[in-house]
């Protein structure tokens, strides 16, 4: 990678208007004298701590941004050491009801516990920290030591060698974890779902798999039950499979969702029933559920990638229900690759879809989507084309706070994450695929990269120990049209600087850490609100714990 230039001074002479020379860890450098980072957040992550077995991630909870005066006439560089807080000592004694082969004892059976953290704002990264638990008397105990904060609690029972009658998970939504955190879980024996499900003539369920998800990530809380359909029915008449799984359901506010799935690579679609809506008078027995709006043959479709040329791209592809006929609240999804000249296969019940296609390899083309619609039939669906375009370019030239090219930064285009949905619409509703991280290096300040259409956070990011800051562009749009292209003239600020020194928990000085900055990003519809983050810097401590962070002093300049 090539050097670059470095930021240095000796008078203030030398930095130009909005800009002084100031001392910035033992070396003079030019900053800027005014700032705009409300809302900064930073973020510290240590290397992989033995006691959790991951990289722990902590968002620490100190006022960065208002650290830093929109107006500084003796420049944006301001102390602050970061302290990592001592770990939450959480521990959980867990008594499951029930009983499960030949008199075994819920509390019998060692508990797998998944922390997933919560982040506070989309776009900051999650987290997950688990454990095994141990058996403490009747029941089970765990213990671990993670950061404070929000997590979702997933508690997965682990089958034994005498045993396959396994007590379903518990899913305990958004529990807030203190620096001291002791629950006690006595569950109930565990209620049971059990009925019948109606099958069109013709239809085979025989294998496949119905449980209970909890709706917000779509994690199961029940056993898993595999259908035993048995002798064929005759021709032309419905048949009844009957069911029964246990499931734990400790929070009533959160209505669960029965899934069945079909057997691995079978051309059938997922579907889901809400409990509440088949859970009569809210009982769970006797229900009655039925696949007869599903009694219509998958047909077959193919079709071929390709670009504007008509030539074949290899390419990703993934098929997703947008409504199948006569069946709201099923969903089929199926990920594939086509062959080299193009051509994909798919066997799919009749209805509404989107084909997403993604280029494999090539760059130069960028992904496309195209609906498709068809009625039952017994001929295959064929000749479809999904013509993806070539690619958009961004492009520019990044220059420096003197006009000196940047040369040797890196580039990069990351995709914006969109909302946050529930589990059922995830599924339910075709999600668009997000386009490919793209990047590059300037070379003479200039920087040429494909991009496909879609939104990215876009940064520029100096050769570390430049004394520069990151250039950082948020939510910027690639056009979906052929070939678009998206020029740049850019410049990059004086930074605005933190610097101190890395404390672990201990107070002592924490070498090789991680210190990441995150920016909120503000909504292109409605001002003042807030749509994310994103990361504006990043460095890593000394090995005596010193960290140096310039930062852009904001996001719009």
């Amino acid at each position: 990678m090539d050097s670059g230039p470095t930021n240095a001074c000796d008078s203030s002479a030398e930095c130009g208007p909005g800009a002084t020379c100031a001392d910035v860890s033992g070396q003079r450098a030019c900053v800027s004298t005014s700032a705009r980072l409300d809302g900064l957040i930073l973020e510290i992550r240590p290397r992989a701590s033995r006691e959790v077995g991951a990289e722990v991630s902590h968002l620490l909870d100190v006022d960065v941004g208002g650290r830093f005066p929109p107006d500084d006439p003796g420049g944006q560089v301001h102390s602050l050491d970061l302290g990592i807080p001592p770990p939450a000592r959480v521990e959980v004694t867990l008594r499951l009801g029930g009983s499960y082969c030949d008199g075994l004892t819920g509390g019998q059976f060692p508990v797998k516990a998944e922390f997933r953290r919560i982040a506070p704002v989309l776009g900051l990264p999650t987290q997950s920290y688990s454990t095994l638990s141990e058996p403490n008397g009747d029941a089970q105990r765990l213990q671990l030591a993670i950061p404070a904060g929000s997590y979702h609690l997933y508690l997965i029972p682990q089958a034994r060698s005498d045993c396959r009658d396994v007590p379903p998970p518990i899913f305990l939504p958004s529990q807030l974890v203190p620096e001291q955190w002791t629950l006690g879980i006595n569950a109930e024996p565990p209620a049971v779902l059990q009925g019948s499900l109606q099958v069109p003539a013709g239809v085979s369920v025989d294998g496949w798999k119905l449980d209970l998800v909890e709706p917000q990530t779509g994690s199961v809380i029940s056993q898993v039950g595999i259908l035993e359909q048995g002798e064929p029915t005759p021709p032309g008449t419905a048949s009844r499979v009957e069911f029964s799984v246990k499931f734990y359901w400790p929070d009533k506010d959160e209505i669960p969702l029965i899934r069945l799935r079909p057997t691995d690579g079978e051309p059938r679609p997922t579907v889901y029933w809400e409990l509440e809506g088949v859970a009569l008078h809210g009982s769970t027995a006797n229900l009655a559920l039925s696949l007869l709006q599903l009694d219509a043959a998958a047909r077959r479709v193919e079709g071929r990638t390709l670009d504007t040329m008509e030539n074949p791209v290899p390419s990703a592809v993934r098929i997703q229900s947008a409504n199948i006929d006569q069946a709201p609240t099923a969903a089929y999804k199926l990920d594939t690759e086509t062959d080299a000249n193009g051509l994909f296969r798919a066997d799919l019940p009749p209805g509404e879809y989107v084909v997403f296609a993604q280029p494999i390899h090539d760059t130069t083309k960028a992904r496309a989507r195209q609906p498709l619609k068809f009625a039952a039939g017994d001929d295959c669906y064929c000749g479809q084309s999904v013509v993806l375009p070539d690619a958009g370019t961004l492009r520019g030239r990044v220059q420096g706070p003197k006009g000196e090219w940047m040369d040797g930064a890196s580039v990069f285009a990351v995709p914006s994450l969109g909302e946050v949905t529930t589990y059922l619409h995830q599924v339910l509703t075709p999600e668009p695929l997000l386009p490919r991280q793209a990047s590059g290096v300037l070379r003479n300040g200039a920087f040429s990269i494909d991009a496909d259409p879609g939104e990215f956070d876009f940064s520029v990011r100096p050769t570390p120990g430049s004394a520069y800051p990151w250039l950082v562009r948020p939510r910027l749009v690639v056009p979906a049209t052929d070939a678009a292209v998206t020029d740049f003239e850019l410049a990059m600020s004086y930074p605005a600087v933190l610097q101190g020194i890395v404390r672990d928990a201990s107070g002592d000085r924490l070498g090789d850490a991680a210190v990441v900055a995150w920016l909120p990003v503000e909504s292109k519809a409605a001002q003042g609100t807030f749509t994310g983050v994103i990361q504006v810097g990043e460095t890593r401590s000394a090995p005596d714990g010193s960290y140096v962070l310039p930062l852009p002093p904001s996001t719009s300049r």
